[in-house]
């Protein structure tokens, strides 16, 4: 009897240890930002694209509620860099993940930094974590912040050099 228990146990074992494995928890990050513009340089007063662009985590029982507040067109700065225009396209959802985007027209009208990379300035993005409890009881997290990853831009001249109507 105590032969066929240490046998069973062992035939079980590797199955327990599997269950067990599925259960483990995963660390997953709860916000992933990140730039990407239209081009690389730019030239005094060119309008190009710089879009930003979120995925936040929208699992079972837990969400993230990231500030959209500061990163419409209207509130935004991205000094030396003036911003004249953008949208924000409808929301997109893959698996847990919600991705959120703006897009901004910029254009750089600094003399200063003509010949340089100039980076975009360091943005913050503040979030709270929500989590689902048993019950469904909701627990709201305190105040977080996601700081970008830098982004820079180069700043060839003051006019096109294909400009055909400057004049001396």
């Amino acid at each position: 009897m105590v032969q066929r228990m240490i046998l069973v146990g062992l035939l079980l074992a590797p199955a327990l240890a599997a269950a067990q494995d599925s259960r483990k928890m995963v660390e997953v990050d709860p916000i992933r930002c990140w730039w990407r513009t239209s081009s690389s340089a730019v030239r005094m007063g060119e309008p190009f694209n710089v879009g930003l662009t979120c995925a936040v985590l929208e699992a079972d029982g837990v969400t993230v509620i990231p500030d959209e507040s500061q990163l419409t067109d209207s509130a935004i700065q991205l000094n030396p860099f003036e911003v004249i225009g953008g949208s924000h396209p409808p929301d997109l959802r893959s698996g847990q993940r919600r991705f959120f985007q703006y897009e901004y027209i910029a254009r750089v009208i600094n003399p200063d930094v003509i010949g340089q990379d100039v980076p975009l300035p360091n943005l913050v993005v503040h979030y709270r974590v929500n989590s689902r409890l048993p019950g469904n009881a909701a627990m709201q997290g305190r105040d977080l912040s996601y700081l970008l990853p830098p982004q820079t831009i180069r700043v060839l001249s003051l006019v096109p050099s294909d400009a055909t109507d400057i004049r001396d």
